[in-house]
């Protein structure tokens, strides 16, 4: 037992203070790196954050693109679900009752790069990997009318049937009063 006790303790020194070959030799020797990572064209928030966050940090927003106007932004918006929902209609998805939160990221001349998206828990339940390979086709054939300098993207939440809001003339007019006008 002593001698056993004697060799460990002697192999522990031998190791650790000794000349380093044996050290040197096993940290000496390239470890491979993993190859470098890509963000897919469609990918489902949360699966990539890292590269995520390098993407939006690479980003202007749709409605910088649009010069602050929201009515522009929206439409180009809105405009582009209609498109998605023709295109579901041609490949037989069935986007009723799908609520997710979606981020498009477009090149500068309008084609998109990627999207990520999430279902919400009040969504139509729907395989994901038939949800990718749809938005994977969509990307690959549609192109929003807008050009800019740099890649931009969107962020917000959609519900099937998409259902664009036009401004009530009604809500357009005012009923400010000034303080001459108040109590006739």
């Amino acid at each position: 037992m002593k001698r056993f006790l004697l060799l460990t303790i002697l192999s522990s020194l031998i190791f650790c203070c000794g000349n380093g070959n044996l050290w040197s030799q096993s940290s000496s020797k390239t470890i491979p790196l993993p190859l470098k990572q890509e963000m897919p064209t469609v990918f489902l928030l949360g699966e990539y954050d890292k590269l995520y966050e390098e993407m939006m940090s690479e980003q202007t927003t749709l409605l910088d693109v649009c010069n602050d106007d929201m009515n522009l932004a929206y439409g180009k918006l809105m405009g582009m679900m209609k498109e998605m929902e023709a295109y579901a209609s041609l490949v037989n998805f069935d986007t009723k009752g799908i609520n997710a939160w979606i981020h498009f990221f477009w090149r500068a001349d309008g084609s998109i790069d990627h999207i990520g998206f999430y279902l919400k828990p009040n969504s139509r339940n729907v395989n994901l990997n038939v949800m990718r390979n749809f938005l994977e086709g969509f990307a690959q054939q549609y192109k929003l009318p807008l050009k800019y300098s740099k890649n931009f993207s969107h962020y917000s939440s959609f519900s099937f049937p998409i259902v664009q809001l036009q401004p009530n003339p009604e809500n357009l007019k005012t009923t400010a009063k000034t303080d001459s006008n108040r109590g006739k």
